[in-house]
């Protein structure tokens, strides 16, 4: 029996007359944070490099949508997955519950003896259990309580002398819990998602029309709720930008789109870097969106500047960044075309040539 402990280093689990051994690898999660540092659209982005960000391609399948409780997502990433990252992203989808409270394992429900015994399973798995996980947090913007460094795949691979059979399960490791610092409980972290819950109801019962009008609407109320600001430990989520009103880049964009798969409009996350009014270039996130079958991209960030000495701005500068056209929008942003470490690369939906 061999126990691969994806993360880290490597751990001897010798035990009885079974050999077993543990190594530690992880799903490679980068954060992105930025702080506006002018009246223009400037940012300054410090990088975690235990945090996550990407880009991809859409994919019509049956699968772009799952209905968890009254939440509709858009699984952008989930289609651009191969069948056994797909695997683990379920198994990761349907036990949501498992992840509140903070230590539950998560059993894949599947043999990888195939990929086992192929001459570089380890290795292989590795990889699709990176991508799995970089795709779900970008799918699922709104697990705002979950460090997803702090989730680990052990691979059992149980040998005898008439069969082979290698299952995964996913616990935190060597961490205490999933959680991301400052939540330590299952009802905290239920508290706060109930909170957030509360507050996307009220923001959604005033989005009403056309779905234009719908993304507009909720583009100008986050500008008018939101403040900028990096101090937060939530300043990268969707509870920074609802309960604590203060977020990053990445708090703007997961919770346009969060709001926006509630509502049934087709949103993703994309991450790159941005060039502001300086020259400075550092990484950044935002949104794309699909509006009349057309893509456009969002970027709610840079649609809230901070104004030095108080002020207002115009209503040009306030919707510069709203269903821009690759045209004018990839003269500051560069998309990236990775989110993992395994060298997969997503493609990106081809945006409108011009501003909707």
């Amino acid at each position: 029996m061999y126990y691969v402990k994806v993360m880290g280093g490597v751990n001897d689990l010798s035990s009885g007359n079974s050999s077993q051994y543990g190594e530690h690898i992880g799903a490679d999660v980068q954060t992105i944070t930025t702080n506006v540092t002018t009246n223009t659209n400037t940012i300054n982005t410090n990088s975690n490099e235990n945090d996550v960000l990407g880009n991809l391609n859409i994919n019509n399948s049956a699968n772009i949508y799952q209905t968890n409780q009254s939440n509709t997502r858009y699984r952008y990433y989930y289609n651009e997955l191969n069948e056994y990252s797909k695997i683990i992203y379920d198994a990761i989808a349907n036990n949501i519950d498992k992840l509140k409270s903070g230590t539950e394992k998560i059993y894949i429900d599947y043999d990888f003896t195939k990929v086992w015994n192929n001459g570089n399973g380890k290795q292989e798995l590795k990889q699709y259990y990176d991508d799995a996980v970089n795709a779900i947090n970008l799918d699922y913007p709104d697990l705002f309580y979950i460090d997803f460094s702090r989730m680990w795949l052990t691979i059992k691979n149980v040998s005898t002398l008439f069969s082979n059979k290698c299952e995964l399960y996913i616990d935190p490791g060597e961490h205490t819990s999933y959680y991301i610092d400052g939540f330590t409980s299952k009802e905290q972290v239920e508290k706060a998602v109930n909170q957030v819950e509360n507050v996307k109801a009220q923001v959604k019962s005033t989005l009403v029309g056309s779905d234009y009008y719908k993304m507009k609407k909720l583009h100008d109320w986050m500008i008018d709720y939101m403040e900028y600001e990096a101090s937060s430990t939530q300043k990268a989520t969707v509870y920074g930008a609802l309960i604590e009103k203060k977020g990053v880049c990445e708090s703007y964009a997961r919770t346009y789109k969060t709001i926006l798969d509630e509502l049934g409009i087709q949103s993703i996350l994309v991450t790159g870097t941005a060039t502001n009014s300086n020259g400075i270039t550092e990484d950044h996130m935002w949104n794309y969106v699909k509006l009349d079958n057309v893509w456009y991209a969002v970027d709610v960030t840079w649609d809230d500047p901070l104004v030095i000495g108080g002020g207002t701005v115009s209503d040009e500068v306030r919707h510069k960044y709203f269903l821009s056209g690759s045209k004018e929008f990839f003269k500051n942003h560069t998309e990236k075309l990775n989110i993992s470490n395994s060298g997969k690369v997503f493609n990106l939906p081809k945006l409108s040539i011009d501003k909707f």
